[in-house]
């Protein structure tokens, strides 16, 4: 970021100018007193020059800051270089008219210089802050954007025909043979439902939450795979509170099963792990077609955007022969 003169500036140094040129003139003899004058101009383009370079990198360090916080480090900041400038004139003026100058002359020269440096630089915090609000505008609509986008791709996935059928058809041969369990699938089953309707405007959510939705998930899909389909999930208590982009493990975990064969010749093995500052799914590679890595793709890719609006982590993926595995981070 780099702080430019601007129209608006050129005048603030115009007026500043005849303003300190006024106040260090003599009215009734017509005399200016230039060494002050000078010195007062000399320490005022300086006291821009440091803020010039002071407030773009003040900004960059605030990316993540509310606007009281940055307001107030920009505050304390220019009355700190404002307060140092009046005294190091102060005390050089006195030096060179080798006089003393007293408490009170410091006290109303810093005052006299934070008013004017607040004055200068206001402008420029001004402009940057527009333009910070501006893309925060911007993140926020391409964010609601990409999360519409999931939620229906999830959505969509989990209402269509196929899903619905396969349930239903595990929920009829379940209802004779063991009318406990066919109760236990019909509960998990609208856990799933309830759960992308209840969270469709969230764009994160604890890991606790999704956890509870994807062992619903997998439970559904155990009761029509049978021994078929092996997963498990281990995640330590104290992760369970930290917080993942909505639906992104449910993703991972409907992909997994989507896309890879799970049959008694080649059983899906499907592992939910949390990993340093990430949580991960990982399962037995073995694609039902040529058209694996395409399709997941489009999956991957808007997991990634995803998070690519949220935090500066990346999804990480790692695939050989023997599994394919995503890890996802906290946010």
């Amino acid at each position: 970021m780099k702080v430019k003169f601007s129209r608006t500036d050129t005048v603030l140094w115009s007026v500043g100018v005849l303003v300190m040129l006024l106040i260090n003139t003599d009215l009734k003899k017509g005399v200016i007193n230039w060494k002050w004058a000078f010195a007062i101009i000399v320490s005022a383009y300086l006291i821009s020059l440091i803020q010039g370079y002071l407030i773009p990198r003040l900004m960059q360090r605030a990316a993540d800051w509310s606007v009281q916080k940055t307001l107030g480090r920009y505050a304390l900041m220019t009355m700190t270089v404002a307060v140092v400038m009046a005294c190091s004139v102060m005390f050089l003026m006195g030096l060179l008219n080798k006089e003393h100058m007293p408490p009170r002359a410091y006290l109303m020269s810093s005052m006299t210089y934070v008013i004017m440096t607040f004055a200068f630089t206001s402008v420029y915090m001004i402009q940057i802050m527009t333009e910070r609000w501006k893309k925060s505008l911007l993140l926020q609509e391409q964010l609601n954007q990409a999360l519409l986008k999931a939620e229906y791709d999830s959505l969509k996935n989990q209402v269509n025909p196929h899903f619905l059928f396969n349930s239903l058809n595990i929920l009829s041969a379940l209802i004779p043979e063991d009318p406990q369990n066919a109760v236990n699938l019909v509960e998990r089953l609208s856990k799933v439902f309830r759960y992308n309707l209840q969270n469709n405007d969230r764009v994160t959510v604890e890991l606790g939450t999704e956890l509870k939705i994807v062992e619903a998930y997998l439970f559904i899909h155990k009761m029509r795979f049978g021994d078929n389909l092996y997963y498990e999930i281990t995640v330590p208590k104290e992760e369970l509170t930290r917080q993942i982009v909505t639906q992104g493990l449910l993703t991972l975990v409907e992909n997994a099963i989507k896309h890879n064969e799970c049959s008694s010749e080649k059983p899906l093995k499907i592992s939910v792990f949390s990993e340093n500052e990430y949580v991960a799914v990982s399962n037995s590679f073995q694609p039902k077609n040529k058209q694996f890595l395409e399709s997941t793709g489009i999956g991957l890719s808007n997991l990634k955007s995803r998070y690519a609006l949220v935090t500066s982590k990346k999804v990480e993926v790692e695939e050989n022969p023997a599994f394919f595995e995503v890890r996802i981070p906290f946010v």
